[in-house]
C-alpha cells in the first residue's frame, strides 16, 4: 500500500484519484477502501464562491467581530462523493475551518490556523488549505473573523478543486478470514490490504476525531 503524494506539492491542485484505482480513507480513526468510479472538476466560478455574511443571514460583520462556523451547503455531499478542494477569502476577513462542526483543521495542540488575505502571499498556490470532504453529513463548517476595526459588508470565500464519486469496496467480515485480519484491515496493516484489497493507495479525508 502506498502514501499518496503530490497534496500539498506547490502548484496548481491535481486530481489525485485515478479512474477504478483502490484507495483507503481513514474513517473515525478506522480505514475503508473505495474505488474512483468518476472525477470531474470544481472550478472556481460564482458557482462555489460562498458570501458567509449570507449565509448567515447578517448584513455585516461588526469590527473585530465574528460569525459563528455555519454549515457551507454549496459543498454537501451525498453518500459516496469525495471533495478535495482549495479555499481563500476574496474579501479583508479570515477563515477557520471546521469539519464538521466539532472537529477543528489546521490545528496543533495550541492553535488553529485561520486562512487570511495573507495566506497566497506566503503559498501561492494555497497549497496549505487543501481539505477533503467525505459523504453526507461530514459538512464543511465555515467560522468568520473581522480582524479590522470597521464592519465589513461581505465575507466571500472562493473553493475549487475536484470531486469524485466512490464505490465503497471494504471487505465484509464474511470476507475476512478472522477478526484479527478486520482488525488489522480497518488499521491499514499493508499485509492484510494487499490480501483483501489488492494495490491501493492511502489518502487523508475529512478530519472525523478517532
Amino acid at each position: 500500500m502506498g502514501l499518496m503524494s503530490g497534496i500539498y506539492d506547490s502548484g496548481p491542485i491535481q486530481p489525485l484519484l485515478k479512474f477504478k484505482e483502490n484507495y483507503a480513507i481513514r474513517y473515525r480513526g478506522l480505514y475503508r477502501y473505495y474505488r474512483a468510479d468518476y472525477i470531474e472538476g470544481i472550478t472556481p466560478s460564482s458557482q462555489s464562491l460562498v458570501d458567509m455574511v449570507q449565509v448567515a443571514g447578517a448584513t455585516q460583520i461588526a469590527a473585530n467581530g465574528t460569525i459563528a462556523k455555519q454549515v457551507v451547503n454549496t459543498l454537501q455531499l451525498n453518500e459516496g462523493e469525495l471533495l478535495h478542494l482549495r479555499w481563500e477569502p476574496l474579501d479583508y476577513v479570515e477563515g477557520i475551518l471546521w469539519e464538521p462542526a466539532g472537529s477543528s483543521k489546521f490545528q496543533t495542540r495550541n492553535i488553529q490556523s485561520r486562512v487570511d488575505p495573507m495566506t497566497k502571499f506566503h503559498d501561492p498556490w494555497l497549497c496549505s488549505t487543501t481539505f477533503w470532504i467525505l459523504g453526507n453529513q461530514l459538512d464543511a463548517n465555515i467560522e468568520v473573523r473581522n480582524p479590522i476595526a470597521v464592519a465589513v459588508p461581505h465575507a466571500r470565500f472562493q473553493f475549487w478543486g475536484w470531486r469524485y464519486l466512490l464505490a465503497d469496496i471494504t471487505p465484509n467480515a464474511s470476507a475476512l478470514k478472522s477478526r484479527e485480519d478486520r482488525l488489522k484491515l480497518e488499521t491499514g496493516d499493508p499485509d492484510a490490504v494487499r490480501r483483501y484489497v489488492g494495490p491501493c493507495t492511502l489518502i487523508p479525508a475529512e478530519a472525523i476525531p478517532s
